[in-house]
């Protein structure tokens, strides 16, 4: 059988992911844009695979409703700058990515394949109330099966580790290491120290970094410990792990 190509896999992930984790083709946003499956983009092979847990997205000012969820990012991770119907901004993954995490590992994104474990936005209770002070009847919730969804999203992204052959995985957060590892969420936080760990899914074996949610480290009060704790101790390891893999 012939090996499937990353443009084969982007196709078909684009087209069934959301039937296999549950979720139906009429998933849209408050005008009836769909929610699209934001396959990966940057596909760097023999490189670093960086795991996030699910896409954001663009959010807009409708009359006096702000933060709304209209539209679909770009891809994984992008940094895409738009008009919101008040002001300009901009999506904040892409440089929240390229500032704290590669750049500091020392890892260009060309060297990376870029990709989400959920692969479709999910809305908070707060987006579903701004959608029905705007009048929809029929906004749902789906932020709460984060879990059950990124279960069920496992074989997709081993389909995405076998075509990116990844000398690293890097796993953001403790919900993406939580599920991945199969641990509670406590005990993943304990991953989250920037060593490499054997990670063990379905029919492979990987070498993974975990490393915490960039909303963690950006959170820089005193009874946080993380973003200390992230530039003088998890970097530095994982950095020095990530030379000893020949990145």
């Amino acid at each position: 059988m012939a090996k499937v190509t990353i443009k084969e896999y982007q196709s078909r992930c684009f087209a069934e992911y959301k039937a296999t984790v549950g979720l139906p083709d009429e998933y849209t946003y408050f005008y009836g844009n769909p929610v699209n499956v934001l396959v990966p983009i940057e596909t760097a092979t023999d490189g670093a695979m960086v795991v996030g847990a699910y896409p954001s997205a663009k959010f807009y000012r409708i009359g006096r409703i702000t933060d709304v969820p209209l539209l679909d990012n770009d891809s994984p991770f992008s940094s895409e700058t738009y008009y919101d119907g008040a002001r300009v901004r901009s999506v904040p993954s892409g440089c929240e990515l390229n500032d704290n995490y590669l750049a500091p590992l020392g890892l260009p994104r060309t060297r990376c394949w870029i990709t989400d474990l959920v692969k479709v936005f999910l809305f908070k209770p707060g987006h579903v109330r701004r959608y029905q002070e705007l009048g929809s009847l029929s906004a749902a919730e789906t932020r709460s099966k984060f879990r059950e969804i990124g279960k069920k999203s496992i074989p997709w992204l081993v389909e995405e580790i076998k075509l990116a052959s990844p000398r690293a995985i890097v796993c953001l957060g403790s919900e993406v290491t939580s599920i991945l590892f199969s641990v509670s969420e406590k005990e993943a936080r304990s991953y989250l120290d920037g060593q490499a760990r054997d990670l063990r899914l379905i029919d492979m074996t990987s070498s993974a970094i975990c490393l915490p949610h960039p909303g963690i480290i950006m959170k820089d009060f005193r009874n946080n410990p993380w973003p200390h704790r992230f530039r003088a101790e998890i970097i530095p390891k994982a950095f020095k792990e990530l030379r000893s893999m020949g990145l």
